[in-house]
């Protein structure tokens, strides 16, 4: 998959309000004021569809490898549901200091990690461990469900980037 980043001219401009195709690959490739929202303690808002084709919209923590977001969740949960079901999403990160400044990100899940797999469960594990450490500084998470829960990571590959401010 190739990803298309692009970013909003800023009122103000001559153009504004249009979009321009920015160079780059990768997560990696974003400037450091839009890849902030990433590695800052940003919720992100994840919109996945439902089966009955109407979006569904929810609060998540993100981090990303440089290539690939990570959205972590417990098995059974709605998004869970969704994003196996219908593996393409988007996702807003709102600068909470700047509501002119944000990026959405489009893409599809492309791997599927479950925390009780033998093999790979441990990264399901150390993300949710790293994300309450980012979002809550406390290591390991401590709000799972007293009666237990499966923690699961999906990795999406972003296909398509907007970027829009900081505001001057």
């Amino acid at each position: 998959m190739s990803l298309e980043i692009r970013e909003t001219i800023l009122p103000g401009n001559e153009s504004a309000f249009s979009v321009r195709q920015k160079s780059g690959s990768s997560l990696a490739d974003l400037e450091p004021v839009h890849r902030a929202l990433l590695t800052e303690p940003v919720t992100a808002a994840l919109a996945t569809m439902n089966k009955n084709g109407r979006p569904q919209l929810t609060p998540i923590w993100v981090s990303d490898d440089g290539e690939r977001i990570n959205l972590n969740t417990a098995r059974g949960r709605l998004k869970d549901r969704n994003l196996r079901a219908r593996p393409d999403a988007s996702l807003l990160l709102l600068n909470p200091n700047d509501p002119y400044h944000f990026v959405t990100i489009d893409g599809t899940v492309d791997e599927i990690i479950e925390e009780d797999d033998p093999e790979k469960g441990h990264l399901a594990t150390e993300n949710i461990d790293a994300h309450a450490e980012k979002y809550m500084g406390e290591r390991p998470y401590p709000l799972r469900a007293p009666k237990g829960e499966v923690r699961v990571l999906f990795k999406l590959r972003p296909t398509k980037i907007l970027t829009f401010g900081p505001a001057p």
